[in-house]
């Protein structure tokens, strides 16, 4: 029997033979190993000049919107950009106006192409882009409905005092801020719907009423209740004339430009105002649209608010309706 050759001086099998002595297995030994050597040496040679490839750096993303009582929409988003120079694309509908500012004072030029917004970015950082949009939401009777795209998951504030009707997709919560849903959207396009009511209430008065008893020295003399309802009736009635003359009073406030936080107004308001100053202190819806470049629907709408408020009358001259000013226009 052959003795082995003791384990320590053993040789891997792919660099031992029976036939050690034959020169061409020697050469094909050394081919094989020099074939390894240089696979290895390529696959580390692609990953070092690739590194793109194998690691994906995705842009961080947060949005914001909310609507007004007005159906405007204004629309938040940041941006951790890491990765330069990249084009971010927010999807937006018909805004009126725009801006995308980075580390939060280079201003950052924006285009429009019709149905989104396009920020070059050359730097890495924080990007905030922003719009306005007055045609994200429609109003039938009393049910209002917003369509638009959320470039990433966020929040969506409704206006104070609205209940949702219906909300696709699905919000990943809902909760209330001072009175107003906030719905919480995975980004992607949105359908909401939903109705506003202001929340009414109803005074509660307690009447009652009490027996007297008279003592006097000699004889205890109780005396009869008088009924309720003799009380009762002239309570009722001033009860009645004093809501009447709040009501009144309120009407007038309104009538006035007393207006709550809710009929409050804001920059397009303030634009129609200055609008129709320019134009005489009186103009034609026409002709507001033409200065403002507000659309007819959003228009026609805050007219009428403001012709509730008393900042605006109605005069017909013909055929014609016009918007005359009563005061706030300057």
């Amino acid at each position: 029997m052959r003795a082995e050759p003791p384990r320590a001086n053993r040789q891997p099998f792919f660099l031992t033979s029976p036939f050690e002595s034959s020169g061409a297995l020697v050469v094909a030994r050394h081919a094989v190993v020099a074939l390894l050597l240089l696979a290895l040496s390529l696959s580390f040679l692609t990953l070092t000049a690739h590194p793109a490839r194998s690691q994906s750096t995705p842009l961080a993303c947060r949005a914001a919107a909310r609507i007004d009582e007005a159906g405007d929409l204004t629309l938040y988003a940041v941006y951790n950009v890491t990765s330069v120079p990249s084009l971010l694309v927010v999807p937006a509908r018909s805004p009126v106006s725009y801006f995308a500012v980075e580390n939060g004072t280079t201003p950052l030029p924006v285009q429009y192409n019709g149905t989104d917004l396009l920020v070059a970015v050359d730097q890495p950082g924080l990007v905030n882009v922003s719009y306005l949009t007055l045609q994200a939401t429609s109003k039938e009777g009393a049910l209002w409905e917003a369509n638009f795209t959320m470039p990433c998951a966020g929040d969506v504030t409704l206006p104070r005092y609205s209940t949702p009707v219906y909300v696709s997709p699905i919000p990943q919560q809902v909760f209330y801020v001072n009175g107003s849903p906030v719905l919480v959207m995975p980004s992607g396009p949105l359908t909401v719907e939903y109705m506003i009511s202001p929340p009414t209430t109803t005074p509660i008065t307690t009447i009652s009423s009490t027996t007297s008893t008279t003592t006097s020295p000699t004889t205890t003399t109780s005396v009869k209740p008088t009924p309720v309802t003799s009380y009762f009736i002239p309570i009722v009635v001033a009860i009645i004339v004093v809501g009447a003359a709040a009501g009144a009073a309120a009407a007038v406030l309104r009538r006035r430009g007393g207006a709550g936080p809710a009929e409050a107004l804001d920059d397009r308001d303030r634009a129609i105002l200055s609008a129709i100053s320019r134009l005489g202190g009186e103009a034609t819806a026409s002709q507001v649209m033409n200065e403002t470049k507000i659309p007819k629907s959003p228009l026609y709408r805050r007219l009428d608010k403001l012709v509730r408020l008393g900042y605006l009358e109605e005069v017909m001259k013909g055929n014609t309706k016009v918007y005359r000013c009563k005061r706030g226009c300057s």
